[in-house]
């Protein structure tokens, strides 16, 4: 690398990497951590950093045999570290997980949006933690581990990992090592498969972490796994403010509207296009344009990944999000159309 290199290339690397447009990512390396879950490192491909807090996730664009679709994964690796990410993606039945496992290969390329979300110590601190996780649930604690060893925090956690067989525990290595850089932090891996074992309940848990109540509880796995911790964590007494979950169920939730004979019918206009649909104010906005068979990019339809955030141009919505957009753009305008109900006739940036 020349003198004239290496100065562009610091002057790349000093630029963030844009949370809230899509950039193209390349992939480095792979490996698997398991049967069916494998790893992927990527790096910007203009050089520039990744910011993010543990527990977020990234939104990514992928190629697939029924066209490109957007599919939302954690980020593994440490925040410390902020000149690529790691996630680590399972094999499952459906589009996404196949497609990366056999297409993102080293050299490959792949548009990221984000990082997103909410989940995790920097929204949810806490003096001691409970990271119970489920399968592919490990993700998210994985990046919380790293980052706190890489930035030498002393971290007070009870990891519960629930998987099948010990084949299927993620890096159950790398933890043994990180609870030798965090003394207070304890392993607890629970195989379902295991003779005398079968899923965890709200009493196994209990048992598990008799301090439950004291403990800031993040969760993350299945919707029926995180249902049964959060009634556990709540009989036991943790405050709603002292537990979190990460949803990894992106299937389009059931949807509530009810448009009655006296439901106010607004027009929604695509500015780009110049097409219109209605939408009862009993729905959501993105609920109207799947009716109408109109294309926007959308993933999680519950306003936690932001790959649907579009401009608004006119108009008043209603808007009930998790964390998919940020304040400074909601005062520019912008609104997720999964979670947005309209008030008025509204026109987008589409």
């Amino acid at each position: 690398m020349t003198e004239v290199d290496l100065a562009d290339w610091r002057a790349r690397r000093r630029r963030r990497f844009a949370p809230d447009k899509w950039g193209v990512l390349v992939c480095r390396a792979v490996w698997d951590e398991s049967a069916d879950t494998r790893t992927f490192l990527l790096t910007p491909k203009d050089g520039s950093r990744i910011e993010h807090d543990p527990g977020q996730f990234m939104t990514f664009r992928i190629d697939t045999s029924d066209g490109w679709i957007e599919r939302c994964y954690t980020i593994t690796s440490s925040a410390a570290r902020d000149g690529g990410i790691e996630i680590s993606v399972k094999r499952q039945v459906g589009l996404g997980s196949g497609a990366l496992h056999k297409t993102l290969i080293a050299g490959a390329e792949i548009e990221a949006f984000g990082p997103s979300g909410r989940f995790g110590p920097a929204n949810l601190p806490g003096a001691n933690y409970a990271l119970i996780a489920a399968g592919s649930g490990i993700t998210p604690m994985l990046s919380i581990l790293r980052t706190a060893a890489d930035r030498g925090i002393d971290l007070d956690a009870i990891l519960v990992q629930v998987v099948p067989t010990s084949a299927d525990l993620i890096a159950e290595a790398e933890i043994t090592n990180l609870s030798r850089r965090m003394p207070r932090l304890t392993h607890l891996p629970i195989l379902t498969r295991s003779p005398g074992n079968g899923r965890p309940d709200s009493d196994l848990l209990a048992r598990a972490i008799p301090d439950l109540v004291d403990r800031t509880v993040l969760c993350c796995g299945p919707q029926p796994f995180m249902e049964m911790v959060r009634s556990a964590a709540l009989k036991v007494g943790v405050p709603a403010e002292r537990y979190g979950e990460e949803c990894f169920d992106f299937s389009s939730p059931i949807s509530d509207s009810t448009a009655g004979a006296d439901t106010q019918i607004r027009t929604v206009t695509f500015a780009r296009s110049g097409q219109t649909f209605d939408c009862a104010e009993t729905s959501t906005i993105l609920e109207a344009v799947k009716a109408a068979g109109l294309p926007l990019p959308s993933s999680c339809a519950r306003g936690i990944c932001g790959t649907c955030k579009t401009f608004k141009h006119t108009g008043e919505v209603t808007m009930a999000h998790d964390g998919g957009i940020r304040q400074r753009e909601i005062d520019r305008g912008f609104i997720l159309p999964c979670v947005s109900r309209p008030l008025t006739d509204i026109t987008l940036d589409c």
